[in-house]
């Protein structure tokens, strides 16, 4: 029940920080694209391109991190399936 509880709540939070990789870089964009308006006198035409670069950004920030936390999650698994509960064999070799 506690290692099911364990690896649920890994999970969520490969989720939500996934979600959150995806977001930042939009909204991050977006501020920028503001910041450009509202003090560089720049068009409204701005916001379209930059938020086009956050959401590639973002998708890619996102693959990225679900490829690592993936191979993470699956290192974890094999360890728990051989019993290994430490890392200490990283450390000796």
């Amino acid at each position: 029940m506690y290692k099911r509880f364990l690896s649920i709540a890994y999970v969520m939070n490969i989720v939500f920080q996934a979600l959150f990789s995806l977001i930042t870089p939009i909204g991050l964009f977006f501020l920028v694209g503001w910041l450009l308006v509202r003090y560089a006198s720049v068009g409204d035409w701005i916001y379209a391109p930059l938020i086009i670069l956050g959401v590639l950004a973002g998708l890619v920030s996102m693959v990225r991190f679900v490829i690592s936390a993936m191979s993470a999650y699956e290192r974890l698994e094999r360890q728990r399936e051989f019993g290994h509960t430490d890392n200490t064999e990283e450390l000796d070799g």
